[in-house]
């Protein structure tokens, strides 16, 4: 294989990049929604105000009426404003993964087909986020739709109870003293406005990843999976890391909710993860470790301790103690689909791996 030239040293270098670029750019969209759901604690709370303890059916069904119609007009202008954000990061990443893609081509290479923006944007709405198989219109939408129902329910189950609209309004925004994190607004619903922007996010960008590649399928010959170095990486990410996918052929990231991973194409005769690095965060702090190493070769040289956070104590013995190769652990720990495999399923597999690693069933 030719020695890789230093722009396709840059390929993965700058993938990598780009995906600490999207990480930041979740990070400020989930202040956003924040504001978002700032604005829903005020209407909700001037609409109880004004109901009072004890209401009427009939007043109890009026205010729940206002109460949809005003989280609703808030949640639907969030989401215009957040839809324009995932469109422009469409085009966005369009462009940056076509021109990293010509870092690597040979100068014999046929010319890179450029996509546009209208196609793109089709294609992002069009293809089902891998994490929940939703499309991403509704799946953004969800999240409103979702909140607004959780915070009725409060509601109705706080009166049928006999709690004092005090109660109430503290039961759906939290307290003070928890940082507003024990109610339903700054609990359960701001969780799920953060995984539905992270997710959604992540989708934008690899579905314009992979129509990159598709475009260029005469270049392109699939892509690699590339995850996070750190103990929070999913079970399903850790098992994917550097694995080889033709086009159309593989999961393609967000393959679940929160998913950080990314891809970086294959081109024929270039290996984009020899004589380069990535980022990894083990139990020494923050290093830079071989490029080509996956995360259960990576993981094989973290302390003990480490390996017991990332993987769980009975994963963690096996994974040390049974005999097998971080290839063959990755290989045990997912299904043909992809999906983490449980204790059970793992040791119905490999059993004489458990009997090595002295684990009883």
């Amino acid at each position: 294989m030719p020695r890789l030239t230093p722009e396709g040293q840059l390929v993965h270098d700058v993938t990598v990049r780009f995906q600490v670029y999207l990480e930041r750019l979740k990070a400020g969209q989930m202040k956003g929604m924040d504001d978002a759901i700032r604005k829903m604690d005020v209407a909700i709370r001037r609409l109880l105000d004004a109901t009072g303890d004890a209401p009427s059916q009939a007043k109890l069904n009026l205010l729940l009426a206002q109460m949809r119609r005003q989280l609703t007009l808030i949640t639907d202008e969030n989401s215009r404003a957040y839809f324009q954000t995932l469109r422009k990061l469409g085009e966005y990443a369009t462009e940056f993964h076509l021109s990293t893609l010509g870092l690597v081509l040979p100068p014999s290479a046929p010319a890179l087909l450029s996509v546009s923006s209208a196609a793109v944007w089709a294609g992002v709405l069009a293809s089902p986020i891998q994490a929940t198989g939703a499309l991403l219109e509704p799946f953004v939408a969800s999240w409103g739709q979702a909140s607004i129902a959780r915070v009725e329910g409060a509601i109705r189950t706080g009166f049928a109870q006999g709690k004092t609209t005090q109660q109430i309004v503290q039961a759906i925004r939290g307290t003070q003293g928890a940082g507003f994190r024990d109610g339903i607004l700054g609990g359960v619903v701001k969780r799920d406005a953060n995984a539905m922007v992270r997710t959604s996010l992540q989708h934008v960008s690899n579905s314009a990843q992979q129509m990159v590649y598709e475009d260029n399928n005469d270049i392109v010959e699939g892509y690699i999976w590339i995850s996070t170095l750190d103990s929070r990486t999913s079970t399903t990410c850790k098992g994917l890391d550097g694995r080889f996918f033709k086009l159309g052929k593989g999961p393609i990231p967000p393959i679940h909710i929160n998913c950080r991973s990314t891809t970086i194409p294959k081109v024929a005769g270039v290996d984009l993860l020899a004589e380069t690095s990535r980022a990894s965060k083990g139990g020494s702090g923050g290093k830079q470790v071989p490029a080509s190493q996956t995360y259960y070769e990576w993981l094989k040289t973290q302390p003990a301790a480490f390996q017991n956070d990332a993987l769980g104590m009975t994963r963690a013995a096996l994974f040390r103690q049974g005999g097998l190769s971080a290839e063959e652990f990755s290989r045990l720990s997912l299904d043909k689909n992809f999906q983490p495999l449980t204790q059970e399923e793992m040791r119905k597999k490999n059993p004489s791996a458990f009997e090595r690693a002295g684990i009883a069933p």
